[in-house]
């Protein structure tokens, strides 16, 4: 309507003042009966977050204020849950009428939505970065907690008692959390013992299964193999000197005659064998000379029997077996007659044992003389070429025996050259594994010594706590204030006058002024003319 001027605007006014007036009358006292009879009050404490009064952890300022925003947060989880406000509200008798007609779980969420819980923040946790963050993400050094009721005192009441809960809850959750720090530390501790005691177990297994494979070891084995490898090549040199030298022997020794030469009756006698014959001959001259009784007979007797015993070196040993033979026949039989534990028996059993030694010793004397020299030679070249070859012999298994050793021992040492790469790697593996969970050990211990010490510090009451910094207070005015629920009722009556005058207006259809009248038809009028007023007659 921009073909009205102020002076129309005035004049519907003043033509409807009477309107107005009545319309902004009946809104003030609607607004002030309404303020009259409002009652919520409002108690509201403050609760500080107090910090450790003994520093004992290494977390920045910027953490800690985060821990203690996360703590607030889960402590009004459980304080103003809802089975916590029904125990407030049966406590405390509120909501006595709603009660009656609505569930006390729905109460319980209608009063959550009376409870107001603001951060206090600071931004000298983390200045760089207080620019840029918003409100809720500064750190949080307290907290306010109120609640609106519409009697005072008990308001105040459970605001006491939810800081009181606050509180509770506050330290009993510390202690908790503390105590199952610890636990949990000491757990972990245990199980990380075990394991290193494991570990090390199969480090000394593996040094004790590859002790000359380890990598220490590496260098040395490559140095042993390589000398091992010159000892074996300077034995295996000595092996075929030795060799040569046993041929040589062997040659002359077999060039060489074993018996020296003796003269009998105008003959060479060389062997024992020579010898028999020629006594043979001779005792047979002599039997039939002088008969068996001469004593030149005898002594031919007797000499033939020492040759062959001689040239039969076999007879001892047919004679041993003979008598075992006959040890054993008596032996049976007197274990038929006597028993097993007689003293012949014994004594029988002690010669068995005996002749069966003898036996033995024997043969084995035999078959080394039969390989070395024969057993009736007598000549001393011969007997030194035999000497030498013997020892030779001795020398030869000497070295073979060494050669056999080192060999074993090269093979050994290669080998363990050749496994060094696989048993470094798995070594490592161990050992890593080992340095791990050492590491990871000195980690937990220091954590459970600074767990132990928070779990002392917060007994005692002296780690980051929530400490009632202002209590509550009896509510001295509502809130919001009755005074301006006065003014805001004074203001939309005006407001409502001013709306209802123009509504009307509106909806009468009337011409307001010259200007309106000339936008309706088109063309402006002649003349205007003034409402007169008529003067109202008095009686008398």
């Amino acid at each position: 309507m921009e073909y009205l001027s102020l002076a129309d605007y005035f004049a519907v006014f003043k033509r409807r003042k009477k309107i107005f007036f009545y319309i902004a009358t009946t809104f003030f006292l609607l607004a002030f009966l309404f303020a009259a009879n409002w009652s919520n009050y409002r108690a509201t404490a403050t609760v500080e977050v107090a910090q450790s009064d003994i520093d004992t952890t290494t977390t920045s300022p910027q953490e800690t204020s985060s821990l203690a925003d996360l703590r607030i947060s889960r402590l009004q989880q459980k304080v103003l849950s809802i089975g916590s406000l029904v125990e407030i509200i049966k406590k405390f008798d509120l909501y006595e009428r709603a009660r009656k007609k609505t569930p006390v779980a729905r109460i319980a969420e209608a009063m959550y939505k009376k409870i107001k819980l603001k951060l206090i923040s600071s931004t000298l946790a983390n200045p760089a970065s207080a620019n840029k963050a918003s409100a809720g993400q500064l750190s949080a050094i307290a907290f306010t907690l109120s609640f609106d009721y519409s009697d005072p005192l008990l308001a105040q009441q459970v605001t006491d008692e939810l800081v009181n809960r606050f509180l509770s809850e506050d330290t009993k959750e510390s202690h908790k959390q503390a105590r199952q720090t610890s636990a949990f530390l000491e757990e972990q501790l245990k199980l990380l013992e075990d394991s290193l005691a494991e570990q090390e177990k199969n480090i000394a297994l593996f040094r004790a299964e590859n002790g000359d494979v380890s990598p220490e070891s590496f260098i040395f084995n490559q140095q042993i193999t390589a000398s091992t490898l010159m000892s074996l090549q300077n034995v295996e040199s000595q092996i075929t000197a030795n060799l040569g030298t046993q041929g040589t022997l062997r040659a002359s020794l077999a060039t060489t005659s074993p018996y020296a030469r003796t003269m009998a009756d105008g003959q060479i006698l060389t062997t024992p064998s020579i010898q028999l014959k020629a006594l043979q001959s001779e005792y047979a001259t002599l039997t039939a000379k002088y008969g068996d009784a001469h004593p030149d007979v005898i002594k031919a007797k007797r000499q033939i029997k020492s040759l062959k015993v001689l040239t039969n070196p076999k007879s001892n040993s047919s004679a041993l077996r003979a008598k075992i033979a006959d040890a054993k026949a008596r032996l049976k039989a007197a274990n038929k007659t006597n028993g097993p534990d007689h003293p012949d028996v014994k004594t029988l059993q002690k010669q068995l044992k005996k002749y069966k030694s003898q036996l033995a010793s024997t043969s084995r004397k035999r078959k080394k003389k039969e390989g070395l020299i024969k057993s009736d030679a007598d000549n001393p070249t011969y007997l030194r070429l035999a000497t030498q070859l013997q020892a030779v012999q001795e020398q030869y298994k000497a070295l073979v025996t060494q050669r056999e050793a080192l060999k074993k021992e090269q093979e050994k040492y290669s080998r363990a050259v050749a496994q060094n790469p696989a048993v470094e790697q798995k070594f490592a593996a161990l050992t890593r594994d080992y340095d791990n969970a050492q590491m990871r050990y000195r980690e937990l211990k220091e954590r459970k010594m600074l767990a132990d010490m928070n779990k002392a510090i917060e007994q005692g009451r002296s780690g980051q706590r929530l400490v009632l910094a202002n209590p509550p207070g009896l509510p001295m005015g509502t809130q919001p204030s009755r005074k301006l629920f006065v003014l805001g009722g004074f203001v939309f009556a005006l407001l409502g006058g001013l709306v209802g005058v123009f509504v009307l207006q509106f909806i009468s259809q009337s011409v307001i002024g010259p200007r309106h009248m000339a936008a309706l038809v088109g063309v402006e009028p002649l003349v205007c003319v003034p409402r007169i007023k008529k003067e109202r007659k008095t009686n008398g």
